[in-house]
């Protein structure tokens, strides 16, 4: 484990014990600070000493040099923390985990990848590039592994870090060298409290670049194309990429389908560019790339039938992308909705043939797709299972020569399930059990 040596001796407080949390203490044990953590959610792991485990209200707060916070937890709300509170009043420094990672000097070039949809399937496709054409990546941060327990390729290698706009709003000073933002749309307000406090945690990402660091643009992107023209970038190293210029040897992968994921990949495909991989083979590693799960991933298959499991798809916007990919969709959504709505689905009401509603907002949502297109079908099933094998028995018995079923909530998972995978899983499974029966032909 790397430590670092300025930490030797001093007194360090963490507050939460998740993923970040505890690579966190991890890297200031193995650095022999003196560590004091809580998490009022947890039990005390076992690494961690008992006189370390302590509600952060005894913590020696007038001897505390630094208190590096989790990512769930708001660093710059309006209503703080207490621990925060005490920070900020006893002149301790507050930092979080990436902050901390990057206090180690990785010599590795390090990518931040960040946007509202479709940072993950990016960070996915550029390491799959990255690692088909044999170059030294790991990936980190909001995906992979937590910042600081990456073990750092060295100067040929590549750090690609997923960024949220959780960690990005709590982060200090981060060092990149290449940079982009997928897109930004409305999302996380219970945690940012406004739209343009969320958007400009997204924005952080650019001025956390290196002096001579690049920024890749989508130029197709109106809304970040604005907001790059402002006073403010003038001096930053831009790159635009225009979605067309891959789009062919994206779509031809069925697990990149639909023009959110052209966007994805003209972005990843300029990384890698950018780092040095020819367009020749980038395009052989692209055919190879196997989807992330609950991201328009393919179930089932035939001329008749597409079966997709997008249970990622939490909000109206990344849902949109899905009903835009598709027609003849037999459409299941529904769960903890959020402040968006159905958003801008509402656009492709007209490739859905019947909708089938789960969770506890059955009535909400009935009322949000009414409002847009009367005259759609609605089922108010509540539970997955039945919502799923209605849709399977609705499209079987329909005239129609092809269709698909599509799970694209357009809402939260948490009034049924832990998380979107839970969900998408359990749709996995329902769809396994009606394949085995010979129920999907």
């Amino acid at each position: 484990m790397i430590s670092i040596s300025s930490y030797k001796n001093k007194n360090v407080g963490i507050l939460g014990a998740g993923l970040s949390g505890m690579a966190a203490a991890k890297i200031l044990v193995s650095s022999r600070a003196n560590i004091f953590i809580f998490d009022d959610k947890k039990d005390k792991p076992n690494f961690i000493k008992k006189n370390s485990w302590k509600n952060y209200i005894y913590w020696p707060w007038k001897t505390l040099t630094t208190l590096v916070v989790s990512p769930g937890i708001p660093i710059n709300a309006k209503n703080k923390h207490l621990a925060i509170q005490l920070a900020i009043k006893n002149k301790v420094k507050i930092i979080n985990e990436l902050d901390l990672f990057f206090e180690t000097k990785p010599e590795a070039k390090i990518v931040g990848i960040t946007g509202t949809n479709g940072k993950s399937t990016t960070v996915a496709l550029l390491f799959h590039i990255l690692k088909y054409n044999k170059i030294k990546c790991v990936i980190g941060g909001n995906y992979g592994f937590p910042a600081c327990e990456i073990k750092d390729p060295g100067k040929h290698g590549i750090i690609i870090l997923e960024l949220s706009s959780y960690q990005l709003d709590g982060a200090k000073k981060l060092n990149l060298d290449l940079a982009t933002i997928t897109n930004i749309t409305q999302d996380h307000l219970d945690y940012h409290e406004t739209f343009e406090n969320y958007k400009l945690s997204k924005l952080k990402i650019i001025n956390f670049l290196k002096g001579n660091g690049t920024f890749i643009l989508n130029a197709d992107n109106k809304h970040l194309n604005e907001i790059l023209s402002e006073k403010k970038f003038k001096n930053k190293n831009i790159i635009k990429v225009k979605e067309d210029e891959t789009f062919n040897f994206v779509n031809d992968n069925d697990y990149l389908k639909g023009a959110h994921n052209a966007s994805n990949g003209s972005i990843a495909v300029s990384i890698a560019k950018h780092l040095n991989v020819n367009l020749k083979k980038i395009s052989f590693a692209i055919k190879n790339f196997k989807g992330l799960p609950h991201r328009m991933e393919p179930l089932y298959v035939t001329d008749r039938i597409k079966i997709i499991n997008d249970s990622k798809s939490t909000n109206g916007e990344s849902t949109a992308a899905a009903l835009k990919s598709f027609e003849n969709i037999f459409w299941i959504a529904g769960g903890q909705p959020k402040s968006g709505g159905i958003g801008e689905a509402k656009k492709f009401l007209d490739r859905v043939i019947e909708v089938f509603l789960i969770g506890k907002s059955t009535d909400f949502f009935c009322k949000e797709i009414s409002k847009f297109k009367k005259d759609l079908q609605i089922h108010n099933c509540l539970s997955l299972e039945k919502a799923t094998k209605l849709a399977l028995k609705n499209a079987s018995i329909s005239n129609l020569k092809n269709y698909v079923i599509l799970l694209s909530p357009s809402a939260a998972s948490f009034d049924q399930y832990r998380n979107f995978e839970d969900r998408g899983n359990r749709f996995k499974e329902i769809v396994n059990q009606q394949l085995s029966e010979s129920l999907i032909k």
